[in-house]
């Protein structure tokens, strides 16, 4: 691909980039990692707390819930930290600049190869050895446009209604983004990613934790300890088209285009068991079919000398998998008005068909670093005395991110937290209303990736020689790579939050 060619590529890209705002996307990848809200559910919402977060944890306990509106207001704090391993070599020389260099198959070495000195110290712009046109290349240090260290703020809202008591009940429930509404951030996990940010990501937070998040759902109640459930959540799915002519490609402001957008709605259902074979005991279980937001962007480039390119590109936001979720609670004290439960539940996710923002499966990169299959756990204990209630829960989810020790640099970590809250039922005249609290602490636990050169793309292999002359390029020897992740990287940090929440009931 010439320069040329690569930049109105890269112009019309950011032409139909920018009229892809998103709208909703689909629910999970927030209210998975904010745990139910309200009820006194915590991270048990598949067995516990029948309440409006039920709908989506499992629409079966609904028909156990009381009939109630529920306002929260939501704090999230994202807080992981990602630390690059020094480079000592490996650097891509100046002298690629020149765009005079084939590689031992008898290829132009790609565009896509720029000097090191590009990305940490910037390009004037000059038209010496090794200067890059005007106006120049802005530098980008590696990790200096990291994205995690940012706390968000949510409207939590949910509705019980029994439409037929005790037998049939709706319910709705959503997470609202009261800042940095709906983003969606794309970002390549390997060298590519030089390119943009040269930086490294969290893969599971960062902008997943941005979605408006709405979910419906209703349970029926087959017998008088047996009830199932079914929910949907409800998103968009965008589409664009963006038909260009450039008629200057180092003047963008000359560009003609023409952009087109479509809308359609998705839906994701999941659902959901609750059986009651005796009054001490309750058990329940909940299906999660896969869930993301996705955005196709065709573009069609024109150029004045009758030169047309296009391409479709699809990128994958919010993706979440296939899951099963089954629960227990079984009540150990009851005297008098005190009453407490212990709860445990696991939840089995399939991650090994993950794909990320770009659309791909980690799996590229090797069998041996394919994501894999997760199973999390929880145990707790809920408390009630009269019109107080509290529950208590400790959670672990595995990351299904293996070592990166290859060309992929995906950011993840283990988890181990802990989830505390409480409410009251309180009557004020004539108005009653139930306040409450609830906070969670999740430790990301640390990790170190330490790479495999071998396993790492020579973007200036050996052998490569200039093209006009044949001769052999100085520092081709060895790895040449401008991987942000090479030679290795460390992560970890906190995730924690909280949620004043009101019900009032109906």
């Amino acid at each position: 691909m010439t320069r040329r060619r690569l930049l109105v590529l890269s112009a019309c890209a950011a032409c139909a980039a920018r009229l892809l705002w998103p709208g909703a996307a689909l629910a999970s990848p927030l209210i998975e990692t904010a745990g139910a809200i309200g009820g006194n559910a915590g991270e048990q919402g598949v067995v516990a707390g029948p309440g409006a977060a039920s709908t989506y944890f499992n629409p079966a306990l609904l028909t156990d819930a009381d009939e109630e509106l529920l306002l929260g207001f939501s704090l999230l704090s994202e807080q992981m930290g990602v630390t690059l391993d020094g480079r000592n070599g490996g650097d891509v020389p100046l002298i690629v600049s020149g765009r005079d260099v084939v590689t031992p198959g008898g290829q132009p070495l790609g565009n896509s190869v720029v000097p090191t000195q590009w990305l940490q110290q910037g390009c004037p712009g000059g038209s010496g050895q090794g200067e890059c046109p005007p106006p120049g290349y802005l530098a980008r240090p590696r990790q200096s446009q990291g994205t995690s260290g940012k706390t968000r703020t949510y409207l939590t809202l949910g509705l019980v209604k029994h439409l037929v008591k005790d037998r049939f009940t709706l319910g709705l429930y959503t997470m609202l983004p009261l800042s940095s509404f709906t983003t969606a951030q794309a970002f390549y996990p390997d060298e590519r990613e030089a390119l943009f940010t040269n930086s490294l990501h969290p893969e599971l937070y960062g902008d997943r934790l941005t979605a408006v998040s709405l979910v419906l759902g209703a349970g029926f109640k087959l017998l008088p300890g047996l009830s199932i459930g079914a929910g949907l959540s409800i998103g968009l799915a965008n589409a664009a088209t963006s038909a260009d002519y450039v008629n200057d490609a180092t003047n963008y402001s000359t560009l003609l285009l023409n952009n087109g957008v479509t809308t359609q709605i998705n839906v994701a259902p999941t659902a959901g068991v609750a059986w009651r074979p005796i009054d001490a005991l309750r058990i329940g279980g909940a299906v999660h079919s896969p869930e993301s937001f996705a955005i196709d962007t065709t573009i069609d480039a024109s150029l004045p000398s009758g030169t047309e390119s296009g391409a479709t590109l699809r990128e994958v936001f919010d993706w979440m998998p296939w899951s099963v979720a089954v629960g227990a609670e079984g009540e150990v004290v009851h005297r008098g008005r005190y009453r407490m439960t212990v709860v445990g539940s696991i939840d089995y996710a399939f991650w090994s068909s993950y794909r990320d923002r770009q659309g791909n499966s980690p799996s590229m990169y090797g069998s041996d670093l394919a994501w894999r299959d997760t199973m999390s756990l929880a145990v707790g204990t809920r408390q009630s005395f009269g019109s107080w209630r509290a529950f208590v829960d400790l959670k672990y989810v595995p990351s299904p991110v293996p070592e990166q020790v290859g060309r992929s640099n995906y950011v993840d970590n283990d988890r181990v937290g802990i989830s505390a809250g409480g409410d009251v039922a309180l009557k004020l005249g004539p108005a009653r209303l139930r306040p409450g609290i609830q906070m969670f602490a999740s430790r990301l636990v640390p990790r170190q990736n330490t790479k495999d050169g071998s396993r790492i793309v020579d973007e200036l292999p050996d052998g490569s020689v200039f093209g006009s002359t044949h001769d052999p390029v100085p520092g081709a020897q060895g790895l040449q790579t401008n991987n942000p992740g090479w030679p290795g990287f460390a992560s970890g940090g906190w995730l924690w939050g909280g949620t004043i929440t009101v019900s009032v009931p109906l």
